[in-house]
Parts: C-alpha cells; structure tokens; sequence
C-alpha cells in the first residue's frame, strides 16, 4: 500500500486491474472531495446561447444586460449628465429614449410575441414530465469492477464507486419510466427511435430523427460538378445565425434549402420566427460565392452489399420519399419505459427530456441514490458481501466481515484485535508500532504480527478499507 500511495503522489502511470480501481476512488474527507463532474445536460442543443443566458440570469432583454442595468441603479444623481437647456427628452413611457425604441421594435428572434414595451409576455415553464428516472451501472462495466474487488481484497465505499459509474457516461444506463396513476395506468407515452435510441416527446421530432438517421445508414452520399444556376442574380439570402448562403430569393431551390438548413440546424426554432433570420444582401462577390457552391451538388445512392453494381443516383427529395415509406413507421415506436445508454442520454434533443435528465443527475451528484440501490442488488448477486460502519457507510467487500471474540483466540491475534478495537482506522505500520514499539527497525520481527494479521483478513475477522486502514467488524466483542 506505501508503494501504491507513492504512485498515486507521484502521478505515476496506472495499471490495470485492481489498482486502477483504488487510485480512481478519491480517498479524503466529505470536505475536501473534489467538486462534482460537469453537469452533462447543461448545453444541449436545441437552445441557444441567448436563451441559456436568460434564463440563468446571465442577461437582460436589453443590449448591455444585468451588468448595464446595475451600474445605472448604482449611480448617484450627481452623476447624471444635466440636461441641456432647450433639449426635449423623447416621448415614450417615462420619458426614456430606450423605452421609446422598444416599443417600435420587432418581433423577437424566437419567435414569441412582445408587449409595448418590448420584453415577452409572462409564460408559465412547461411542467416537468411525470417521469421517474434511474440510473443504472453498465454490465460489462460492473463485471469488471467485480473482478477488481474480488483480487483487492478490499472494502472499498459503495457511493464512491457509485460516483465512477455516473460521472463516466460509458458506465452507465439512464432508465426512464412514467408514471403510474392509480390501477397501475401508465400517465405518459413517448416515442422511442429502434435506430438510435433517443427518446422523444412529438411524433413528428421522431419520425425526423429517424429520417435522417436511416438516410444516413442506408445511403451513400456523393458529391458530383454541375452546371452553374443560370440567370442574373443580383442579391443573394444568407442566415445570420450559420453565415450559409441559400441564394437568391426567386431561385427554385431557395424554399428547399432554407427548409432544409431550418430541420437539419435550428428546429428549435419556430419556422416563422427562423425566417426574419434570412437577411439579402446585394454583394457581387456573394453571389459568385454562391453560383460556385451550387456547381457541387450531393446524390444518393441506395447500399446494396448483395450487389457489385452501384445503384443509381437520386436527389435528396426522392432518398427521403423512400426512406419516408420504407423506414420511419416501422422503426418509430410508443413506449412508456426506455433504457438508454449514458452517452445518446447527453445526445438528446427534446428539452423536455432534457430538463428532466439535468434534475435527476444534479440530485444523483449530491448522493447517488439510484446507483447505490443497483449496485447493493448487483453486488450482492455476483458474491461478494456489503456492510455498514458505526457511522452509517456502505462498504463491498470479497470478504464477508466476521466479528470473532478476542477471549477466545492465541495471543497475538488477541493483541491484534484488541488494539484495531480501540483504534479504529490505522494502518499496519501503527499497529505494529503499537503493539511491538520498534518492530519496524528489526523487518525479521514483523513476521510475527503480519502473518496472523494476514490470517484474520481472509477469514473476514479484520477489514481493509481501500485506503490502506484497517478495522474490525462492528460487532466485534470487547
């Protein structure tokens, strides 16, 4: 143990097996502990930064923000500029030029309604979805770690490694189930992709997910010259929010392509509201750029590993007419409990599922109380033994603790258990210098305590803690 806390100081690398286990436990007090993993569900897509920004408070509805509108509450009247003599203040409510610019300005961006004053009507958020979410450990992961458990010989803390399957998302599972009224009548149904396995609250979202995901996999794109459009241009659409360029506004592909960049980019965008997002611009240079770009064009081709012979290529419209018909009802189906792995849980683009997922992993973080209930079932089913200490700690051990009276056993065993009973939390270089003071100056006589040391940690009489400490079981008579 001197050696392996050595190597984890040092920074040394790991090896594999039963150490990788001990040096990624975090061994220090509840105080010290390092501070939780980034939450995972914090920056999903499907908002933007904007709209994350409002509504943790980072901004106001205004240009300049919550910073601004302090330092105006923090100025004393002595420094307001005077006004100038003859200068009238505009009109609007209170006087204020911003007021008065408000209250002529547009729509908002995302596409809800303003008031007179410029700043969105109050909408109540969205209820959370009557769903019970648990996290659960990867099997093959667990297998492992069993493994890793059963060659320590160790106790090693069950909401710790309970912390290792959460924060790593290839260790575990996110089981999402609804809710039951009275009857046992589920309350919710959701849909459920059979091709990646997201999870969704519409239909629609669902089926397009699908869509483009069996466009994906069962199509190989390429990308071929064509002629340039023909005609003269003279402006041409570009989204602010991507910079791409959809082309001229009377060009028979622009609604395609901006129907296209709006589902495949910003569908948690209104499309109305996605639309004011189009500026035109009259700029020569752009609208060479963009006969340019269109001199590439993207077909499809069906894969078929039955045959040598390469299908024939088709355009985007007709791979998702046949994608359409052949692939989205059959593989869209109406669950009411889903399992999915730690990684497509972060890959979500349903903020509602989101919301739900981010809650249930921040009450996770504080104490894992899904996991540790898995793995108390888990554990115990593969052998090994849980237990818990005088101050209410879980431990897994291949050991099974086994209190064993010291009235009853030689002497040095006696001594042993003795010492550990009133020491609670020692390690074996206080133990010998408590119960033979200079014995670590003479190595021939540490035999004498070590061996009947090692004796009581395979019969269970004495625990090692992952940490090196030492104890007996709780029930351990005085």
């Amino acid at each position: 143990m001197q050696n392996e806390d050595k190597k984890e100081q040092s920074g040394g690398p790991r090896e594999p097996g039963v150490s990788s286990l001990v040096l990624d436990l975090n061994f220090v007090p509840a105080w010290a502990r390092k501070p939780p993993a980034k939450d995972p569900y914090g920056d999903f897509s499907g908002e933007t930064s904007e709209r994350r920004g409002r509504k943790q408070g980072r901004f106001d509805r205004r240009p300049g923000g919550a910073d601004r509108r302090d330092r105006r509450e923090r100025r004393s009247p002595g420094d307001r500029q005077p006004q100038r003599a003859g200068q009238r203040r505009p009109e609007g409510r209170g006087g204020d030029a911003r007021t008065a610019d408000r209250q002529n300005r547009g729509p908002r961006h995302d596409g809800r309604p303003q008031d007179r004053g410029g700043r969105p009507p109050h909408r109540k958020p969205e209820p959370p979805l009557p769903v019970q979410v648990a996290f659960l450990p990867e099997q093959d992961r667990l297998a492992t770690m069993a493994s890793d458990i059963r060659a320590a010989k160790h106790a090693f803390p069950l909401p710790e490694l309970a912390h290792m399957f959460l924060n790593k998302p290839e260790w575990h599972l996110v089981k999402i189930e609804a809710n039951k009224k009275t009857g046992g009548v589920y309350v919710l149904e959701w849909y459920e992709s059979r091709l990646s396995g997201h999870v969704f609250t519409s239909r629609g979202a669902a089926e397009q997910a699908v869509a483009q995901e069996a466009l994906n996999q069962l199509f190989d794109a390429e990308t071929v010259e064509k002629e340039p459009p023909a005609g003269n241009f003279v402006c041409v659409a570009r989204c602010r929010l991507s910079g791409v360029l959809l082309g001229p506004p009377n060009y028979h592909g622009y609604n395609e392509k901006l129907d296209e960049l709006h589902r495949t980019r910003f569908p948690h965008i209104q499309i109305d509201a996605y639309r004011r997002e189009i500026e035109t611009i009259r700029d020569p240079e752009l609208v060479e750029q963009w006969k340019t770009e269109c001199r590439q064009d993207t077909v499809y081709r069906l894969k078929n590993e039955e045959s040598e012979e390469p299908a024939e290529p088709i355009d985007l419209a007709a791979a998702r007419a046949y994608v359409a018909e052949q692939v989205v009802s059959r593989n869209v189906k109406v669950v009411h409990r889903s399992v999915i792995s730690g990684k497509n849980s972060r890959d979500l683009s349903d903020q509602r599922f989101i919301r739900v997922l981010r809650a249930a992993w921040q009450r996770e973080q504080r104490f894992p109380v899904t996991l540790v209930r898995a793995l108390k079932g888990a554990f115990r089913r593969m052998g090994l033994h849980l237990f818990e200490t005088t101050d209410g700690s879980f431990f897994v051990t291949a050991v099974e603790p086994k209190p064993v009276d010291p009235s009853r056993v030689i002497e040095v065993i006696r001594e042993i258990l003795i010492w550990l009973k009133a020491h609670p939390g020692c390690r074996r270089t206080e133990l010998l210098e408590g119960i033979r003071p200079g014995t670590s100056e003479h190595p021939e006589q540490m035999g004498e305590v070590l061996q009947p040391l090692t004796w009581l940690l395979e019969k269970g009489h004495v625990i090692e803690f992952h940490n090196g400490t030492l104890a007996v079981p709780k029930d351990t008579p005085t």
